[in-house]
């Protein structure tokens, strides 16, 4: 294997590994966000703070909605 062909093979080795871990990342960050505990921790909160007054009932509807995706 001479020199060119050595250069052609390492840079299509680096572009491939690149776009391949940009790639998982992208599929590993959207599998965070559905996480259903985290929705459930959230909402239990919310649910405290209306109990407790620190929001009304149309800050807790709002923001349940916006959680749920509607």
């Amino acid at each position: 294997m001479d020199m060119p062909e050595f250069g052609i093979l390492a840079m299509l080795a680096f572009w491939a590994s690149a776009i391949g871990g940009i790639t998982l990342a992208i599929h590993w960050a959207k599998s965070k966000n559905r996480n259903g505990s985290d929705t459930e921790i959230i909402l239990r909160s919310l649910k405290q703070r209306l109990e407790e007054g620190e929001i009304s009932q149309d800050e807790y509807d709002k923001r349940v909605a916006e959680l749920e995706g509607k």
